[in-house]
């Protein structure tokens, strides 16, 4: 073969060997295939063994509960911590003198000390408040609740006695009921007691323990985790700093910077909705206690108590916690849960435009259909927790994919204002510079003219009875009539 043909062959350098940039390129696809098909592989056999993933992660969490139970402890009293490190500090230097560093673990001490007491004053004011009334409310319904049935039953039989037709259906509802009842009880419920209920009272005497012991599992992971959010308080900037140092020996700095930068906008949107709320319900709950003495309603304290608790919870909670609360002050007067039933939605209208805005703010910057679809979407995932948490975590993540839209539309040039793109119909490049083209109000108002032509149209076509498609499919039958 002569040497030109030698050259020219491609791969091939003047020696006639290989090219090494070539082999380095076939080498470098073959790698990213095999990477693929491996990353396939191992996603595929994720879904797979979902069930016992999460299962050793429930079994690893299941275990490190109290540190999980500490690290909330700690992140919810970390406000209050900061506030009294601000006065302590405020307090030592009014006497014109720097806080000197062997005294600062002294005052996050006196800092982390008060946040805890007052955390556990406030629990312990709370159950002061609520278990007298709970006590109250339990004696006052098991006094006065036959009374009031049996006068709602003699009214309801008065009123049924002076209208004949009601009498009759009332005693056909009855008679039916009762026959109802009785085949109900015959054929499922005796037959499920001595098969089901009797044999199995012993498994049901070892649920009922173990859900006791469940229950003082708990209270020693809470006891276990106040001991753990104090570690975590007084060392947090220790934690802090070795954390940043991870990301910048595992990631690049550009990387570790943005990774930071979202951990920073996380913590304020969660500490500030948080303690907002919990701001937010406290005052809720003031108000409505002030609200029913006024009005002099029932259950005062024990309402305005879970009005305020279940106000913790966006958009559900005012419900959550009003529903049962009407029920009981409808046992004591039914106009009285009418006026407390007012009263809730007055409350709620003032909390949702004046206090609720005053005190968050913007705090999670998203719309009300998005605090919905968070609260939906994480509510069905962890139930109430999820609705607490659901808003923030939702707005972090609306934070992450904003900023990364308009990262990818300042690269190509393009504006990240959404007013841009508001009637958009086309994105021009021009001697300026790129000009977005809008639909004009003509054009606007023709396109709404042609969708509803367009659907006079498809009504007009619904075949009718009468009509000349109908006489048309009419002829056509008769003349190819079955035998």
């Amino acid at each position: 073969m002569p040497a030109e043909r030698k050259a020219a062959m491609p791969g091939m350098n003047d020696s006639g060997t290989q090219e090494p940039g070539l082999l380095r390129k076939a080498f470098g696809r073959w790698l990213g295939l095999f990477l693929v098909l491996v990353t396939a592989l191992l996603f595929y056999l994720f879904i797979v063994n979902l069930d016992i993933i999460f299962g050793y992660i429930s079994y690893v969490a299941g275990i490190i509960k109290p540190v999980i139970y500490g690290a909330v402890i700690a992140y919810i009293l970390n406000p209050l911590m900061k506030i009294y490190q601000r006065l302590v500090t405020a307090a030592y230097a009014r006497k014109g003198r720097q806080v000197p560093e062997k005294k600062k673990g002294m005052f996050n001490g006196i800092s982390i000390t008060l946040a805890l007491v007052t955390g556990i004053f406030i629990i312990v004011i709370l159950f002061i408040m609520i278990i007298p009334q709970i006590i109250t409310t339990m004696v006052t319904l098991v006094n006065n609740l036959p009374g009031q049935v049996d006068a709602y039953y003699k009214e309801l039989v008065e009123k049924i006695e002076n209208n004949r037709f009601i009498a009759d259906t009332m005693q056909e509802v009855v008679l039916q009921g009762t026959k109802f009842l009785d085949e109900k009880m015959t054929t499922e419920v005796i037959p499920w007691m001595r098969t089901e209920l009797l044999p199995n009272l012993n498994t049901y005497a070892k649920q009922f323990a173990s859900g006791i012991a469940a229950f003082l599992s708990v209270l020693y992971n809470l006891f276990i985790g106040l001991i753990v959010a104090i570690y975590l308080l007084g060392s947090k900037r220790v934690f802090a700093a070795q954390a940043k140092k991870i990301m910048y020996g595992l990631l690049k700095k550009h990387n570790a910077d943005m990774v930071i930068y979202y951990l920073r906008v996380s913590n304020n949107m969660f500490s500030g909705f948080i303690s907002g709320k919990i701001v937010d319900s406290a005052i809720i709950g003031l108000i409505c206690f002030v609200a029913m003495t006024v009005l002099n309603l029932p259950y005062t304290m024990l309402v305005s108590v879970i009005v305020g608790v279940t106000n913790i919870i966006p958009v559900f909670g005012p419900y959550i916690g009003a529903v049962p609360s009407a029920l009981l002050i409808l046992l004591v007067d039914p106009k009285q849960a009418l006026y407390f039933l007012v009263l809730i939605i007055i409350i709620q209208q003032l909390d949702g435009n004046i206090i609720g805005p005053a005190i968050l703010g913007e705090s999670t910057g998203l719309s009300a259909f998005w605090v919905l679809f968070s609260i939906l979407l994480f509510g069905g995932f962890w139930g109430i927790m999820g609705m607490l948490v659901g808003c923030p975590l939702f707005a972090v993540i609306y934070r992450v994919i904003k900023d990364f839209i308009s990262m990818k539309l300042r690269k190509k040039e393009l504006s990240d204002n959404t007013q841009e793109y508001m009637d958009l119909k086309s994105i021009e490049i021009s001697a300026s510079g790129l000009e977005y083209v809008k639909y004009t109000s003509e054009e606007l108002n023709s396109k709404k003219k042609k969708s509803s032509n367009k659907l006079k149209k498809a009504v007009v076509n619904i075949k009718k009875p009468g009509s000349k498609n109908d006489n048309r499919n009419n002829k056509k039958n008769k003349g190819g009539k079955l035998d």
